[in-house]
């Protein structure tokens, strides 16, 4: 890492800093490091990766500036001073965060995607971890924009005391290595050590670092810590593998130049930091109670954990892609309009929302997994229980495709069936019923034992209505049908040949006619032709089982007219010896009349 020179100039009132940076990291050891020309920041990602994520937000309570962008394998993430709208970002300090998305292959996606469904998502994604099958970082730090220019923290050196101006890393600078103190004749005073071999006991307070003074002014202080670089570590010297170890450090601010005003608890051993607090952050930003209730922005919580907001209270759930699966951020929130869960990675679509005001059991899921609307003991899968008068169930399409759809699809292992269950005493036209919720008020809809379509009263020992797969309709009782109407239209027809009457007649003089009864109904007795000599003599119908009612009109239309035309020949024939018989009666009675006149003549 290397600093090439950093200036520092004092203008009345202002400071102005100018920084001028190779490409430095945060550490050596780091996957990203950041480099900056003023202007633009770019994070340099030295692992393999299948993308990142960069989240860049400014260190105040309202969070106005919000930046966060994807980049694809192979690209640098970037960050400007200038935004998307072309206005310069105000000054101020700003966090950031870097999320490497890991490269996984294949087959470890496929398992992880099985293993979700399976619940045992945890227990592979521990493994894959353990093994290091999945290579993922998550690299954050801090930078603030000064009139105008991205400035990163340097890596500076402690400075002595007196060298509080920022930026000030003049004389003050202590090297690497040497004693801090005074400077006497050219050469360092070095300070002594005080070694107590017993214990220390102060009766009043103790100030700790460079910048204590003779009089100290403590107030209730205690122990106070004084200087402008603050820590208290915790050096766990333990050697024997079996006991805990770990170095920890309370920091206060960052030392670097540009660095954040901060809190922190710092895991030395394992380069983490695991808590931090920023300078102004809001009161009670985390509060713990006597209860072990847990307040978030309240010293009062009333619930295991407690948030406070004057707008929108969110809770983000975000998997960032750090441990193999596909990234997905959702959001808990809500506010005096709805509560709502938002799937931020898909366009902010809000896929469940709730009204305040919404009735208790609105929606209810029992412990068998049986859902109701409306009840909290429903008695099915699905439950739908109102008392306003108007309770049922829609299913609307409401673009304006035309493409044919299921709206309602009945699946079972079993026989799936749907039933109405009228439970009132009304059947809907004013009329008063049995119903009441027995099985004289319940019609059955579905299939049977034969995947037959049945329409029938729970009551009735037979089926009202049959559809027989092979396409037959049984119906049980009477059918009146008002206004039925078969369609005939030419303009639907093809292959259209005209018949002869007669020939029809003739076909028909040769069918069969038989009374019977249907085997599922034998109390009526009917009479017509069977569909086996009907489709044999004219070869009409699917099949030689069914006869259809168009094509039992058409037939009997034609023998009529077969009929009719017989009959008017039959007239013309009649017409024509009538005709004649009158010509012989004419010519009969003329010669009647001749041989009277012969006679009378002869008998003169």
């Amino acid at each position: 890492m290397k600093l090439e020179r950093l200036f520092v100039q004092t203008l009345g009132s202002a400071l102005v800093l100018s920084l001028a940076l190779v490409p430095a990291a945060y550490a050596a050891s780091e996957p990203v490091f950041v480099d900056t020309n003023g202007r633009d920041a770019w994070w340099f990602i030295e692992m393999e990766n299948a993308g990142s994520v960069l989240t860049v937000a400014d260190s105040t309570q309202s969070r106005c500036y919000f930046f966060n962008q994807e980049y694809d394998r192979g690209e640098n993430p970037k960050f400007s001073v200038i935004d998307e709208n072309g206005e310069r970002r105000p000054d101020g300090s700003y966090n950031w965060q870097v999320e490497v998305r890991p490269v996984v292959d294949s087959s470890i996606r496929e398992a992880m995607k099985e293993a979700r469904w399976t619940g045992t998502d945890q227990k592979l994604a521990c493994e894959l971890e353990k093994n290091q099958v999945i290579k993922s970082a998550v690299v954050s730090g801090h930078f603030v924009i000064f009139e105008g220019k991205i400035l990163l923290p340097s890596d500076e050196p402690e400075r002595t005391p007196g060298a509080d101006a920022p930026g000030d890393i003049g004389s003050g600078i202590v090297k690497p290595g040497a004693s801090r103190g005074l400077i006497t004749d050219g050469q360092p005073l070095v300070a002594r050590d005080f070694v107590i071999n017993d214990d220390l006991i102060v009766d009043g307070s103790a100030c700790i670092g460079f910048d204590c003074v003779n009089g100290e002014s403590f107030s209730f202080d205690t122990i106070r810590l004084k200087e402008n670089n603050l820590r208290i570590k915790f050096d766990d010297t333990s050697v024997a593998a079996s006991f805990p170890r770990t170095d920890w450090q309370l920091t206060a601010n960052s030392s670097a130049n540009g660095g954040a005003s901060k809190f922190s608890i710092d895991d030395i051993s394992g380069s983490r930091t695991p808590f931090t607090v920023e300078a102004n952050a809001r009161s009670h930003s985390l509060y713990v109670d006597d209860g072990g209730r847990i307040g978030n922005r309240t010293s009062t919580p009333s619930t295991e954990i407690h948030t406070i907001d004057g707008d929108t209270p969110t809770l983000r759930l975000q998997q960032d892609g750090s441990s193999g699966f596909a990234p997905q951020t959702w959001d808990l929130a809500g506010n005096e309009t709805n509560f709502f869960v938002r799937d931020v990675s898909n366009g902010s679509t809000l896929p469940l929302r709730i009204r305040p005001g919404a009735p208790t059991s609105a929606i209810f899921i029992d412990v068998d997994g049986d859902v109701g609307m409306g009840t909290a003991s429903p008695d099915n899968s699905l439950h739908v229980t109102g008392t306003a008068g108007d309770t049922m169930v829609l299913i609307e399409e409401d673009s304006g495709s035309s493409a044919t759809r299921e709206l309602l699809e009945l699946r079972n292992n079993g026989i799936p069936r749907l039933i109405l269950d009228n439970s009132g005493t009304d059947d809907g036209d004013g009329n008063s019923t049995n119903g009441s919720g027995t099985d004289d008020g319940r019609w059955f809809f579905g299939l049977n034992a034969n995947d037959n379509f049945v329409i029938s009263l729970f009551a009735s020992p037979t089926n009202e209505v049959r559809v027989d797969k092979d396409g037959d309709m049984i119906v049980r009782g009477d059918v009146t049908a008002n206004g039925v109407l078969l369609t005939s239209d030419r303009n639907l027809k093809t292959d259209i040949s005209n018949l002869d009457g007669r020939d029809v007649l003739a076909a028909v003089s040769q069918l069969p006619i038989s009374s019977w009864r249907f085997k599922a109904d034998d109390a009526v007795r009917h009479i017509g032709p069977m569909a086996q000599d009907f489709h044999a003599l004219f070869g009409l119908g699917p099949d030689d089982r069914h006869i259809s009612p168009l094509d039992a009109s058409g037939v009997a239309l034609a023998a009529v007219q077969g009929l009719n035309q017989e009959v008017q020949e039959k007239d013309a024939r009649i017409g024509e010896l009538e005709a004649k018989n009158a010509e012989l009666e004419a010519r009969l009675a003329a010669l009647e009349a001749m041989i009277g006149a012969i006679a009378e003549a002869d008998g003169q």
